[in-house]
């Protein structure tokens, strides 16, 4: 018996000295990935050694990371996982559920309340530090709060609407609550929200800008006025890349193009050169096709318009904002977009330079409360 254990010992450990080997080996054969296309992320690459490093720990931690993910035919394991734990049942993947019709959904969890107060004191702040310019909040509710209907059974989300209603009645009397929660939510069964992305939609933005065309007195455009344009129909999103869920339906982008269009003059503070649209079509070849919108996040876009009405309007935005802002084209002349997680400067500063008469705060649920650079509104 002694005979036979010892054996397998040394049958297991020839096994396990055979796998390490060929992993070796095929790391040295095929070259490292600097990018993965399916889970839409930077990899970790082959960390540089160092005695400092090594006694820190941090060699150690970063070369287990890059073990990882570095693993050969990684993509197909991730597959092979998800797969495997949908047919035993599971729902959830790194914070993300699988529901019906294939959708997937961010998990929402309510935020700690010293954080929701910093917040609230910090826009407050900035809306007493511009009296003179109309301001305005839209704060967005996700897909998981609004499709809920889709959810899998034994999931429970925090309430969204509920700290949706808690920032409107905490904010200062003079910021307009821009309220999108009961229009989006009539609008369930239309295609408002992406399956496999975070994002709303273009149908759902277009929704949501016809709410705030009646909080800022002016007439929205109708779909008419648009020529909508389906630009792909192979996009797959970032909870499909954050979940790891595969064999799923690809979702669509459609753009509204105006029916009568207008020169523009788009200029992004991290680039050298200026563009004439706000589309950046080259972007669909890539894997984050949604930043065909405005090129994704800068950390300020100004867009100059044709419209000689003299409104200019500020609007500080997450993500939600680049598929929303073409349809306020035809009613400003000048447009700032400001993504606070990436704008170091003084916000107060670029709203009395341009001489700036409105201000919009536009935010999706989870990031507003996920992320504290809302907090960078005021110095």
């Amino acid at each position: 018996m002694k005979n036979l254990d010892k054996l397998y010992k040394n049958i297991l450990a020839l096994l396990l000295l055979g796998y390490l080997i060929s992993i070796f080996a095929v790391n040295i054969i095929i070259p490292q990935r600097k990018f993965s296309e399916s889970e839409n992320r930077v990899l970790q690459e082959k960390p540089k050694f160092s005695l400092d490093k090594l006694l820190k720990g941090k060699y150690t931690s970063d070369y287990e990371k890059y073990v990882a993910d570095q693993f050969p035919i990684r993509d197909f394991w991730i597959g092979v996982k998800s797969s495997t734990e949908r047919v035993m049942g599971k729902k959830d993947n790194n914070g993300v559920y699988l529901g019906k019709d294939g959708y997937l959904f961010q998990m929402f969890n309510k935020p700690e309340e010293k954080d929701f107060k910093n917040k609230i004191e910090s826009i407050n702040s900035f809306s007493s530090q511009n009296p003179k310019i109309n301001k305005y909040f839209m704060l967005v509710p996700n897909s998981i709060e609004i499709l809920e209907d889709k959810l899998p059974m034994f999931a429970s989300p925090d309430d969204q609407k509920l700290y949706i209603d808690k920032v409107q009645n905490s904010l200062d009397k003079s910021i307009n609550f821009v309220d999108v929660y009961s229009p989006l939510k009539d609008k369930k069964n239309e295609y408002i929200y992406y399956k496999t992305d975070h994002h709303w939609t273009t149908k759902g933005a277009y929704y949501a800008y016809k709410v705030l065309a009646s909080a800022m007195n002016f007439t929205p455009k109708t779909e008419e006025d648009f020529n909508i344009s389906k630009v792909s129909d192979d996009f797959y999103g970032s909870m499909y890349s954050k979940s790891g869920f595969r064999g799923l339906e690809p979702d669509s982008i459609n753009l509204y193009l105006p029916k009568n269009e207008q020169n523009l003059i788009v200029s992004y503070s991290d680039k050298d050169e200026n563009s004439n649209s706000i589309y950046t079509m080259d972007n669909l070849n890539k894997k984050d096709k949604y930043t065909v919108f405005l090129d994704g996040n800068h950390p300020v876009v100004k867009i100059s318009t044709q419209v000689e009405n003299g409104k200019k309007l500020l609007i500080i935005k997450d993500s939600y904002a680049n598929s929303f802002v073409p349809f306020l084209l035809d009613h400003f002349n000048e447009i700032y977009m400001v993504d606070l997680r990436f704008y170091n400067e003084n916000l107060n500063d670029l709203i009395n330079k341009n001489n700036i008469d409105n201000a919009l705060i536009l935010y999706n649920v989870n990031t507003f409360f996920e992320d504290a650079s809302i907090n960078n509104i005021i110095e």
